[in-house]
């Protein structure tokens, strides 16, 4: 078969836009994941270097709020950072959708494919990212920063309470 430039141009654009998609995704969860293990490691190595400092009770409870605004703000960029790649890959994924829908309604036939959607996609602010996959993923990202920082946030209410008795 003989491709024309503009068969190899929009099939070297549904390529594109595939791997963009997944390096995204692998982004994304080098965020998630280097967040969870800062988290619970920095409050692991933190709580067990402080009880063993033996800090009078003032000075303790105010390291420990210090601490904790510190990871609230830590998992408030790292949501944002996250959230920008999230939406970044979802204009990807809703524009290949269309090149895809284009290309079934007109028989294959690439001149139909509207040039808008080769072009990139991922960086353009002005294309939509909303759908139901994106919802589905700011779910996991919910579980992924709010719920370990309130983990944090229950686990020192605990931690407050046993140095306040000792």
């Amino acid at each position: 078969m003989n491709e024309t430039i503009l068969e190899k141009m929009v099939l070297g654009e549904i390529a594109g836009k595939n791997k963009a998609i997944h390096a995204y995704d692998e982004i994304a969860w080098k965020i998630r994941t280097g967040f969870l293990t800062l988290l619970f490691g920095g409050w692991g190595v933190f709580l067990r270097s402080t009880i063993d400092a033996k800090l009078p009770q003032q000075e303790f409870r105010a390291v420990l709020i210090s601490l904790a605004l510190f990871s609230a703000g830590f998992a408030y960029a790292a949501w944002s950072i996250d959230r920008s790649y999230l939406r970044r890959k979802f204009r990807v994924i809703l524009v290949l959708d269309q090149i895809s829908v284009a290309l079934a309604e007109s028989g294959g036939d690439v001149t139909r494919v509207s040039p808008d959607l080769l072009r990139v996609a991922g960086d353009d602010a002005l294309k939509p990212y909303d759908c139901l996959g994106f919802r589905d993923a700011r779910r996991t990202e919910l579980k992924v920063y709010l719920v370990p920082v309130l983990i944090v946030g229950v686990a020192l209410v605990f931690v407050v309470m046993l140095h306040t008795r000792s």
